[in-house]
């Protein structure tokens, strides 16, 4: 590879792609001293990307103390007019390269009409003043650097190159609202294995049905809401006694979390937050940790990160409901693949979870994140379909059914999508 001192980069609204091509030429590029970042200016015509320049800066910081690197930002004016881009690169990038300097620019990030012109200028402003210049992409489908010139120089850098979730949100301009905790799947691990035996029986339709019949008539309120209070759910279940698999699976449940005995009848949990879980955890938490469990116990790729209910928002947002929750995430090196767990059947309900996924790992993992949507469909083949449509490519979504839950299927439908 042909060594450079200075790495230019084009910050869009997706500063992912310019992490991996940063972090893959500091660790196989020693003569790289320096990084530009090209970033738009925040004004009525346009959107700033400056947060993104600074969040990637932070991040490099961070991880190459120990080497000498220098940073430089330089904004852009007006990013959709060709004469504007080159006047900015005149008169604030120019006076930054010598004919001592060899640069090369990576121009994955950014709008493809900045990507055009100051390919364009560098092109020719590296020829008039004899410096060289190369140019190189991060190829999103394959995870590979191309450059121009010599063509494919990497492998798949998810193998080479990665982070975790905490880094990849603030890189995003994301933080974590809720704290980390992995308490449940020990907490309700016997509940789990119940379901696990349903599942593998093909039985699991029986318990949704037996919970379905409880559902509206004690565990939630007038309006459809889960109950979250334990006066509540004592006042709407009068005479009913549990029966069923729904007794089954309440018999294998941590006692102070047991809203039944084992003859059926009403059983006080500790507190109303001890009712709050209970109810969620019956309604379809269970979904989300039996999944989970499964992932962590048969993905052996160390190279794949798991990670369970993270809640996430941006730093300006005030409001307590501005929050997203991812169910599971899983990261691949630097790729995010964002799991979404429904225990619905109906076709309408799972696309608009299916649109909320996508959205939301687009959001936290830029274009190269996937999303998976598990769901109770019978026949999950037409909404994978509308899906595929809909998010621009059968690489961006997969849909599992009922039918894919079992545990060895489960594991294999995942690890294809994300091959």
């Amino acid at each position: 590879m042909q060594d450079f001192n200075k790495l230019i980069l084009l910050v869009g609204t997706n500063p992912l792609p310019n992490f991996v091509v940063a972090e893959y030429f500091l660790k196989n590029n020693h003569s790289l001293n320096e990084i530009i970042f090209l970033y738009s200016e925040e004004n009525q015509n346009q959107r700033g990307t400056r947060e993104y320049a600074e969040n990637l800066q932070k991040l490099l910081q961070g991880r190459h103390k120990n080497i000498n690197l220098n940073f430089r930002s330089i904004h852009l004016s007006d990013i959709s007019s060709a004469k504007e881009i080159e006047r900015n690169l005149e008169e604030r990038l120019a006076s930054h390269l010598e004919k001592s300097h060899s640069i090369h620019l990576n121009y994955t990030g950014g709008t493809k009409v900045m990507a055009t012109h100051i390919y364009r200028w560098i092109e020719n402003y590296s020829k008039r003043n004899n410096i060289t210049a190369s140019f190189s992409y991060l190829d999103a489908r394959k995870f590979q650097i191309v450059d121009d010139a010599r063509g494919r120089i990497t492998n798949d850098l998810r193998n080479e190159i990665g982070l975790n979730l905490e880094e990849l949100i603030k890189l995003h301009g994301f933080e974590r609202k809720n704290e980390p905790s992995d308490d449940d799947l020990n907490l309700f691990n016997n509940a789990i294995e119940k379901f696990k035996e349903l599942i593998d029986n093909g039985s699991i339709g029986t318990y949704l049905n037996n919970y379905n019949e409880y559902r509206q008539k004690i565990f939630t309120d007038e309006k459809g809401n889960l109950i979250r209070k334990t006066k509540e759910l004592k006042s709407r279940i009068k005479e009913n006694i549990a029966q069923g698999v729904l007794l089954d699976v309440i018999k294998l449940m941590p006692d102070e979390y047991k809203l039944f005995n084992d003859d059926g009848s009403f059983k006080e949990p500790k507190t109303n937050k001890h009712t709050e879980k209970a109810i969620e955890f019956l309604d379809g938490k269970w979904l989300e940790l039996y999944v989970y469990k499964v992932l962590t116990e048969k993905i052996s790729d160390k190279n794949i990160a798991k990670y369970i209910n993270w809640e996430i928002k941006k730093s300006e947002w005030q409001s307590p409901n501005q929050k997203f929750e991812l169910d599971i995430i899983l990261i691949k090196g630097y790729q995010l693949i964002g799991i979404s767990c429904t225990t619905s059947d109906r076709k309408f309900l799972c696309k608009s979870k299916g649109f909320e996924i996508f959205t939301r790992t687009r959001q936290i993992g830029g274009e190269e994140a996937r999303a998976v949507l598990i769901t109770m469909l019978p026949d999950p083949k037409d909404l994978q379909g509308e899906l595929e449509v809909d998010t621009g490519g059968k690489e961006n979504i997969l849909v599992l059914g009922v039918n894919g839950l079992k545990e060895d299927v489960l594991v294999e439908k995942i690890c294809e999508f994300i091959e």
